[in-house]
């Protein structure tokens, strides 16, 4: 598979769990990945099938439910190298000689590449207060607001209805899965490329689900 001008796709994760095409999406992204067109950081929702498939004890809620579902249609071994795939993807990238940083869910200026628990916990989670909102859901830290590093850094894990400029930082998670929009960033260039979803493929209990 070519990318146009020798470009890499860098997908930021949260590729499981909420859609009835999970497999289609793992064998995309592993196939990218293996060709060396694509990167890939993992998401929570990643870690956390991993940690179901290597026997760790999990809460299997609906979404994790679904992609169990769905890889136990697949041949023999499929889930031990979906496994190996996610065990072996970094939490952050530092990109462009240090000028583009990519994560699932952020990362802070003192944390660009550094590898400590703090550091992966804060790329797969964000920053949250502690608190919990009406929904029983973490309420995030607004980490964007004060970033004034001099990396562009592009994230994802919390669904906006636009992508927006914060600080040289930008979320591009638009609520796809949602009934949103599946949304790209071409870089340099700083240009936006979104599509429509067909469809809403799962009901958000809120309108900022993680």
């Amino acid at each position: 598979m070519s990318t146009p001008h020798g470009r890499k796709v860098v997908f930021l994760g949260d590729l499981v769990d909420r859609g009835p095409g999970v497999t289609d999406v793992l064998r995309l992204v592993m196939g990218m990945v293996e060709a060396g067109t694509a990167l890939c950081a993992p998401g929570n929702h990643e870690i956390k099938l991993l940690k179901k498939l290597r026997g760790k004890d999990v809460r299997v809620a609906r979404g994790l439910a679904m992609t169990l579902e769905q890889l136990e249609r697949e041949p023999p071994g499929f889930s031990q190298a979906v496994a190996d795939f996610i065990e072996a993807r970094s939490p952050h990238y530092v990109l462009d000689d240090g000028h583009l940083v990519v994560a699932h869910a952020g990362l802070k200026e003192s944390m660009h590449g550094r590898d400590t628990p703090e550091v992966r916990d804060f790329a797969l989670y964000g920053e949250t207060t502690g608190e919990a909102d009406a929904y029983g859901l973490p309420v995030r830290a607004d980490w964007a607001r004060d970033y004034r590093g001099p990396a562009t850094v592009v994230y994802g894990h919390t669904p906006v209805t636009e992508s927006e400029w914060v600080n040289n930082t930008l979320c591009v998670d638009t609520g796809c899965v949602f009934g949103g929009k599946l949304t790209a960033l071409r870089y340099p260039e700083r240009q936006l490329v979104s599509v429509p979803a067909q469809r809403e493929y799962w009901k958000s209990r809120s309108h900022a689900a993680p």
